[in-house]
């Protein structure tokens, strides 16, 4: 967890003590003093230090100054990896589009408020502004929060937000909440992309095809007129695989075109024969259904 700009403060000052302790007297009171701050708040801060009192110096009492050197390295150390963490919560993703959406919930805010009257017996806030941010947070929530604590709080909001008045204000205190929870974003990695976006710079597209091969053809040639390489499975190589194998591998692209075309005949089974009609293959059905979910 990111630390506080006044915490941080006082560990430079106390790392600047103990490079500046030159003498044996006072050095042991220094010691105990840091030891009691940092004892139970930096992991394993005690490893190399003594647990029990130095043997004194005559009578000046025990030298802690090397013991002091170390403290104000593993200090050092401390910082820099808690500036690291609190870079890591600056620049995650996840955390951006939070405060995103706190800033455009102040905006809405103010520009879709309602007050009381003309019916209504309390303030609220309603609009198309305020519909799109709410259906995109519960968006967000489904994909990125599911482990979250606030996930169900945030669905409950979003579930009862036009008939509960103030949904606005639950949601800003839910966003609020997230924005300051340091220790998710320090440890929760960069969000996924899915496929699309994990591919966005690639320039092959799957076509999905039934039996019309002049459409698969006329696609595959548009596609390459634009810039694009059109994969069509059954022109790249085998190389051993089973058809779901060399499926697979040839479907890690960015996008994919499915050609919907009339080439089976299909009726519900209590309708008369002569009642079919046309329809695309299930291959293309189902294989539109794997990039759907991918």
């Amino acid at each position: 967890m990111p630390i506080s700009q006044l915490f941080k403060i006082q560990i430079e000052q106390d790392i600047e003590r103990c490079e500046n302790q030159k003498a044996v007297n006072g050095s042991e009171m220094l010691f105990g003093e840091l030891v009691n701050r940092y004892n139970t708040v930096i992991e394993n801060f005690m490893q190399g230090l003594p647990y029990s009192r130095k043997v004194p110096i005559f009578a000046i009492g025990p030298d802690y100054r090397p013991e002091l050197r170390l403290i104000a390295s593993k200090l050092r150390t401390y910082l820099r990896t808690k500036e690291f963490e609190g870079t890591k919560v600056k620049d995650n993703p996840l955390k951006v589009k939070i405060d995103e959406f706190i800033q455009r919930g102040v905006d809405i805010g103010r520009m879709e408020f309602h007050p009381a009257g003309n019916g209504y017996p309390f303030p609220y806030v309603s609009g198309p502004l305020y519909n799109a941010w709410m259906g995109e947070i519960i968006i967000f929530n489904e994909r990125h929060l599911k482990d979250h604590p606030l996930h169900d709080s945030i669905s409950t909001t979003y579930f009862h937000y036009r008939k509960n008045s103030s949904s606005h204000n639950e949601m800003m205190g839910h966003l609020r909440a997230l924005s300051a929870d340091t220790d998710f974003f320090a440890t929760y990695p960069r969000p996924l992309q899915d496929s699309a976006e994990r591919n966005i710079m690639s320039n092959k597209i799957f076509i999905v095809h039934g039996h019309d091969d002049a459409a698969k053809l006329d696609m595959a040639r548009t596609l390459e007129k634009a810039g694009f390489e059109a994969i069509i499975l059954h022109e790249q190589p085998d190389a051993g695989r089973t058809i779901i194998e060399k499926f697979e591998n040839y479907t890690d692209v960015g996008f994919a075109v499915i050609l919907y075309t009339e080439c089976d005949l299909g009726r519900d089974k209590k309708m008369p024969e002569d009642s079919e009609k046309y329809r695309a293959r299930q291959n293309v059905v189902f294989e539109h259904g794997f990039f759907l979910e991918n």
